[in-house]
């Protein structure tokens, strides 16, 4: 214990190194039997029957010299808000780190149990143990990471591109407008073993469903990652979860009706990865910086009388998706009027992060932009190599186009499909107002600004 903490305060303590220093560290998370897990709408009941494959925390440490940042990565499908800004607080203290350095990032599974601070969003109740699991995790693995940093020779990056998409728009699917490459970033040693791959790519974390609904899954992205350690592609891989708002897997466990539709997705993704590994490019990555900031997003403002007359206007007029759905969205509604009556914001902040070294750099976004909005984030970023980490630090929801509103203007609007609609209209299982028509838009601006900062 003594050499390890030693080893950890030599690690920690700033100092010149000749590169930059990378640590990897991770942990498979405990599962409780019955833990209800976060997916697929509201009310699913689906409370785990079954472990079809783990769920990890990872962690990684980028140190320069001076400057270090902290990533914690969670096979969930989101980040708390609240948790995010307690472990921060908790790893800054205990490692006297700046937290504006530390980021918090998930997978976005749909077989996981909810991460949730509080049990507003109906997708699945929290468990409280796993809740207490994964901090414990946290600080285990931010610690190891830590001790575990050593210099890196070469860094490269590059675009893997698809030339067959393993996505699809399911908003919309006459343009089909899906993430065309995989961008990643690869952390070689000096006897060449690469010990950090960095992966991005847009896709909902939905492979995982219809037979296996109540199983525990790390979906596509998990097997990925799994695959990306089985054939020592790297020692740790890092999925970072692009723009997916309107993004489906075109083979899911409920198209194929089987259990591999993780496998179906995740082969051909890894192959495009490792067929584009030795074409990158060597970058720079002596410097770091980070900038976080919580911001007000732009809402439309309702009166305890105008949620209620929503309210009744959905249990009078729409049964489509079934009365009892309508009757619980109602419900969240009459819970708002009653909030706002009592003098409670029901507006939304949400954390926005952009942490550069050197070349390259990661967005993290509280939520789910649609595609459109990550590949503006890309082109318009600065820095030479761009990422984006959705579902990052908090749980926005969807971040959806104004075409889209417009064609959905009110709740009541709803034509025979599902999404863009349900993307909108979640906002009352949260408990906080529907989001401005711009809210797309508003967000990448918000990102661009941290990163001039």
């Amino acid at each position: 214990m003594k050499k390890t903490m030693t080893m950890l305060a030599a690690t920690v303590a700033l100092g010149a190194f000749a590169g930059l220093r990378v640590g990897v560290a991770e942990k498979e998370l405990e599962i409780p039997l019955f833990a209800e897990l976060y997916g697929y709408g509201p009310y699913c009941e689906r409370r785990q029957m079954e472990i079809h494959d783990p769920l990890y925390v990872r962690a990684f440490s980028f140190f320069d010299g001076e400057k270090r940042a902290l990533i914690i990565y969670t096979d969930t499908c989101s980040i708390d808000d609240m948790y995010a800004k307690e472990m921060r607080g908790r790893i800054a203290a205990k490692y006297k780190l700046d937290p504006d350095g530390i980021a918090f990032v998930a997978t976005h599974t749909h077989s996981a149990p909810a991460l949730n601070s509080r049990n507003v969003v109906s997708s699945g109740v929290p468990s409280p143990e796993f809740q207490e699991t994964w901090k414990r995790a946290v600080m285990e693995t931010a610690k190891k990471a830590l001790a575990d940093e050593e210099e890196i020779a070469e860094v490269t990056a590059g675009k893997a591109p698809l030339d067959k998409p393993v996505m699809r728009n399911r908003v919309e699917r006459e343009k089909n407008i899906t993430d065309p490459a995989i961008r990643w970033v690869k952390f070689r040693r000096a006897d060449g073993s690469v010990k950090l791959l960095i992966h991005n790519h847009a896709g909902h974390g939905i492979c995982c469903n219809g037979p296996l609904m109540k199983a525990v899954s790390a979906d596509w992205m998990g097997c990925a990652n799994q695959m990306i350690k089985d054939q020592k592609i790297a020692e740790m891989p890092l999925f970072l979860l692009g723009a997916s708002g309107d993004i489906n897997p075109v083979a899911t466990c409920l198209d194929t009706g089987d259990q591999f539709g993780n496998e179906k997705t995740a082969t051909p993704y890894v192959k495009y990865l490792v067929a584009d590994l030795d074409k990158g490019e060597k970058i720079d990555v002596s410097k770091i910086s980070f900038a976080l900031k919580n911001v007000e997003v732009p809402t439309v403002r309702q009166s305890a009388a105008e949620l209620r007359a929503d309210a009744q206007a959905l249990r009078d007029t729409d049964k489509r998706l079934g009365a009892h759905y309508w009757e619980r969205n109602a419900n969240r509604l009459d819970e708002m009027a009653y909030l706002v009556d009592h003098g409670i914001n029901c507006g939304c902040r949400l954390d926005f992060q952009f942490i550069k070294i050197g070349d390259f750099g990661i967005f993290f976004v509280p939520g789910e932009p649609y595609v459109e909005f990550g590949m503006d984030l890309l082109k318009r970023a600065k820095v030479k190599y761009p990422l984006i980490a959705t579902v990052s630090n908090g749980n926005g929801a969807y971040f959806f186009s104004e075409a889209i509103a417009k064609r959905y203007p009110n709740a009541m609007s709803k034509d025979n499909k599902v999404f863009g609609f349900y993307d909108i209209y979640l906002y009352m299982h949260m408990h906080r107002f529907k989001y401005a028509d711009n809210i797309g838009s508003f967000v990448v601006d918000q990102l661009l600004k941290l990163e001039e900062k």
